[in-house]
């Protein structure tokens, strides 16, 4: 192979790893501004009562949020750290479900989000 042609294509995947490096760390940062959003708008309304009375507030102040990016997936989760979590969230036909609702509520926001820096 000509080495000029070997250096152009060098050049054209060290390229190709910068754009995709820059797109991955777009995406991981999105990730992490709508799982801090998930979490703001959980601890506000809660505050409210929204969801749940709060008798120690362990159930509330151990509730957590984390983005995450693998090589096919990105996105973030509110999650329980108390046993009952799953009670809280699903007692009484998901009467006081309180983290799903938030996640359904921002995925369109964040999913168009995610396609402008996909198609950039």
């Amino acid at each position: 192979m000509d080495e000029s042609i070997a250096m152009q294509i060098a050049k054209i995947n060290t390229n190709i790893r910068g754009v995709y490096g820059r797109r991955r760390t777009a995406l991981l940062a999105l990730c992490i501004q709508y799982s801090a959003k998930a979490l703001q708008l959980f601890r506000v309304r809660q505050r409210g009562r929204a969801f749940w009375n709060n008798q120690t507030y362990t159930a509330m102040n151990t509730v957590f949020s984390n983005p995450y990016i693998t090589t096919d997936v990105v996105g973030f989760f509110l999650s329980h750290l108390v046993e009952y979590g799953v009670y809280l969230e699903l007692a009484n036909n998901r009467k006081h479900e309180a983290l799903w609702p938030i996640v359904k509520e921002l995925e369109d926001e964040f999913l168009e989000k995610v396609e402008r820096l996909m198609a950039a």
